[in-house]
């Protein structure tokens, strides 16, 4: 298998700062770095690291993201910085696995959302903040549940290893068997739960009670109905990954593809699936974020048709 990220000892770290927001400290890389000043737009990469997990792994991240953005060659309308944390409950994972995971979800959505309504009011030097959204597992559950908390405030998401259908996923993980209920896996989460109770066993019931299934059911309804088609995201997955199977995403997806209101828009996602890889944030995914990010901000080239002179008679 394709192993995680390390970064590289050849990569440039960024200079690295603290700061702490309503009681969240948060760590931004970059800012020593930026050239144009002040009064001046900047783009903004948020990190959410993996379950059990601290904010170092993102870190590592952001220094490559970083790195690659500045010197890949290209002229960007702005300058970037990476913002990280310590997401709720890292490292201390406890037996309720599915109410952990949710609690754990929904509480870092809500110190993201503070990051981003506070961040601009401790650098009123920066006219505007363009932010991206980065999340890896966990995180990426939770950045799919960031955007009906947050709209019109990031302007692409990053997605990997990530599942916008955490019902269907986690009853998979409890045992569930579909095909007991005559639906598919990738629809288990819209069975309703007195239809789930009949096939759950006394361990299953205690571990998915009606409380969480319409806690999570709510959430997964917001990101079907709330997350944005005009935002541009990249979706990286691992073909073998046992924990995130890519079949709930690529579900989602043709959904969303059924629905877009706006033609085009469906355009607006990228996926990659690699290959040989199980639940994992690997090189090249990092290397094709820097990539997309990159591009995302490119300054772009029109090129003009000349016009001739009309001729005089």
């Amino acid at each position: 298998m394709e192993p995680r990220f390390s970064l590289p000892d050849s990569t440039p770290r960024s200079s690295k700062t603290e700061l702490v927001i309503g009681g969240v400290k948060i760590y931004i890389y970059g800012l020593e770095e930026l050239k144009r000043g002040s009064g001046v737009e900047i783009g903004v990469l948020h990190l959410a690291h993996m379950r059990t997990r601290t904010y170092l792994v993102t870190e590592a991240i952001a220094h490559e993201v970083l790195h690659r953005y500045r010197s890949d060659g290209r002229k960007k309308r702005f300058e970037l910085i990476a913002v990280t944390m310590d997401m709720r409950n890292h490292g201390e994972p406890n037996n309720n696995s599915s109410m952990d995971l949710l609690s754990v979800i929904s509480a870092s959505t809500q110190d993201f959302k503070l990051i981003l309504d506070y961040l601009p009011t401790y650098f009123p030097q920066f006219t505007k903040l363009h932010n991206i959204m980065l999340g890896i597992s966990l995180g990426a559950h939770t950045s799919y549940r960031l955007a009906s908390l947050a709209p019109s405030q990031i302007e692409g998401y990053a997605i990997v290893v990530g599942c916008p259908n955490l019902s269907s996923l986690l009853l998979t993980r409890l045992g569930i068997d579909p095909s007991l209920l005559n639906t598919t896996t990738a629809e288990l989460g819209s069975i309703p739960y007195p239809h789930l109770e009949k096939a759950m066993n006394k361990e299953q019931k205690r571990r998915w009670p009606r409380a969480l299934a319409e806690l999570i059911r709510e959430g997964d309804r917001k990101v079907y109905e709330e997350f944005p088609t005009d935002v541009p995201m990249l979706i990286c997955g691992g073909k073998q990954d046992p924990l995130v199977p890519t079949l709930h995403t690529a579900a989602w997806l043709e959904k969303r593809r059924e629905h877009v209101l706006v033609p085009g828009e469906e355009r607006n996602v990228e996926v990659f699936v690699q290959e040989n890889t199980g639940h994992s944030c690997t090189k090249e995914m990092v290397v094709g974020i820097a990539v997309w990010i990159g591009t995302l901000f490119e300054v772009k080239v029109v090129e003009s048709t000349p016009v001739l002179a009309e001729a005089r008679l």
